[in-house]
């Protein structure tokens, strides 16, 4: 008697259906144990991001490094079959410098299979971003130093954040072994002893591909912004974002070297964001158009979008006068500024002023004006798909307030320009015996459990409090 055969899958159709558990691990490790073919794309997904957490002792991260080498040298091990896009490597600052990272890139970068001789570039040879954090970046041993470009040489985005190098020229020496970078993300990066780099390595350290840069500005690690001049000129930059957390860590120290990078990005530069945070909040006496005066952008002739993040709309006014004087055709299709209108009454808005500069010629291509309104939502009102439903208070509210937006800015609602984004925040309101207390964007879910945690904050006690005193007025009850 002859057995039917059982009917199979393709192989494609199963690695579709995997893909929809990319975010299971359980199920992925399930369909890692089923056959062999189905083991390449269970860990492709198991495995696409590796994290080698190298903090507290040496002990501690060297076994983390050498247990995953010990992992790769197996000769039973699937690792390199898990196309590894995402390697993340985090040491500690604080400890011990001869006992840090020297021993990590060195370790990663030297070793060789027993087995059949394959190097770490084997391992890694589909990666795509890699991020270093909390390391102070010390010479490689030749032999490292030799791997490091073909080891990384598919990495299209780098992450560096709390990363402390020696100069600028070790700095860019090693973005130099990058050859397939198009993205550089740095938080918090700094340079030991600062001094500019080297003309000829300025010259030849950037490929035109490498377009993107992520700046987060922390004025503790780069004051005067050396690490900025480090990768100017930076000639092929196609999108730049700035990101402080308050005005205070934009000197102008810093806000003069982003100038000069710009300056040096010319024609290249399509996109520019600028946020502040915490700009409200931490505002002091800082005053940001001081700073960003040197942030003009007029030598970017292909300019196309502008993003200004900032809860503080006294420095727009001067931008956009600055913006005016670029003496190029127009090109900017995109101005969004989502902070434009503010949360809070008691900053004025100069919008008469806004929409005659909207009207020069340097902004005649505009396409888009976007920005975002808010209106807070009472935690009584019914929501349906993230919103407060059609016809409540909230929404009536929100068209209301759009509407003076546009009477506003008559020019760009009249030739449809104006985009306005809608934001519902949750806001709970009520009255303590002597001041009124407002506590905007809680945790409702948090804050509606019928127990009090012992570590819960003084604020989420008073707001859990202030809600069973409503529920019980509405109720007809007593304090």
């Amino acid at each position: 008697m002859t057995s039917t055969p059982h009917p199979e899958l393709h192989l494609d159709i199963v690695n579709l259906i995997i893909d929809e558990l990319h975010s299971s691990r359980h199920d992925l490790k399930t369909c890692a144990l089923v056959c062999r073919s189905w083991v390449p794309h269970s860990r492709f997904h198991l495995f696409s991001t590796i994290c080698l957490s190298c903090l507290g002792l040496v002990s501690i991260y060297r076994g983390n490094v050498s247990s995953f080498l010990a992992l790769c040298a197996s000769p039973h091990s699937t690792i390199p079959l898990a196309r590894i896009g995402n390697l993340s490597i985090v040491t500690n600052l604080h400890i011990d410098e001869e006992l840090q990272n020297p021993t990590v890139f060195d370790q990663l970068l030297t070793w060789r299979s027993p087995h059949d001789g394959k190097s770490i570039a084997d391992v890694f040879r589909h990666l795509k971003t890699l991020s270093l954090d909390c390391i102070k970046w010390r010479p490689l041993s030749q032999t490292a130093n030799s791997m490091l470009h073909l080891t990384f040489q598919t990495v299209t985005e780098l992450r560096l954040q709390h990363v402390m190098f020696e100069t600028g020229d070790e700095f860019l020496e090693f973005l130099s072994s990058l050859i397939g970078l198009e993205k550089l993300c740095l938080h918090g990066v700094s340079l030991r002893a600062p001094r500019q780099a080297s003309s000829t390595m300025q010259s030849n350290v950037f490929s035109s591909r490498f377009h993107t840069l992520d700046l987060n500005i922390v004025s503790y690690y780069d004051p005067s912004g050396q690490v900025i001049r480090a990768i100017t000129p930076y000639r092929s930059l196609k999108n730049l974002s700035v990101h402080v957390r308050n005005f205070g860590d934009m000197s102008v120290e810093c806000s003069m070297a982003v100038g000069d990078l710009l300056v040096s990005a010319g024609p290249s530069l399509e996109s520019f964001k600028f946020c502040v945070e915490l700009a409200g909040v931490f505002k002091r006496d800082v005053d940001l158009d001081a700073r960003l005066q040197h942030i003009h952008l007029t030598e970017n002739s292909n300019l196309r979008k502008i993003t200004l993040d900032v809860d503080d709309s006294t420095y727009l006014v001067p931008f956009l006068e600055r913006l005016t004087k670029s003496h190029y055709p127009p090109s900017l299709e995109k101005l969004h500024i989502p902070r434009l209108v503010p949360e809070m009454d008691d900053t004025p808005v100069d919008y008469k002023r806004i929409n005659e500069l909207l009207r020069h010629s340097y902004f005649s291509a505009l396409g888009e004006f976007r920005c975002r309104q808010h209106v807070g939502s009472g935690i009584e009102e019914e929501w349906y798909n993230g919103r407060p439903i059609e016809g409540s208070w909230s929404w009536k509210e929100m068209e209301s307030k759009i509407e003076e937006l546009k009477a506003a800015m008559p020019k760009l609602a009249d030739e449809g320009i104006l985009q306005v984004d809608s934001d519902f925040p949750q806001v709970f309101f009520s009255f303590c015996q002597t001041q009124h207390c407002v506590f905007a964007n809680c945790s409702l879910d948090m804050l509606s459990r019928p127990g009090v945690c012992e570590d819960e904050s003084d604020e989420t006690k008073i707001l859990r409090t202030l809600m069973r005193t409503n529920d019980r007025e509405r109720e007809g009850g007593k304090d």
